[in-house]
């Protein structure tokens, strides 16, 4: 299912499903997560959005990004 040009809101699992397949679904992922890891991931994606990933450095500063003019073409 395609989403309208400029849409913010993504679909996701539990749009479409009722609560009692999302359990059932759960137990499924649960018995068979050791032979598809990218199911685990993708269902607890869905289920509880994706984790934050910050962008800075090790001192929690936030990334400055310079450009080097060596480079230059």
């Amino acid at each position: 299912m395609a989403r309208k040009l400029g849409a913010t809101n993504r679909p996701r699992f539990d749009t479409y499903t009722t609560e009692i397949e999302r359990k059932e679904f759960a137990k499924w992922v649960k018995a068979n997560y050791k032979y598809d890891p990218m199911l685990a991931k993708w269902y607890g994606d869905q289920m509880f959005g994706k984790a934050v990933q910050p962008i800075g450095n090790d001192n929690g500063q936030p990334l400055v990004i310079s450009f080097d003019s060596a480079f230059k073409k």
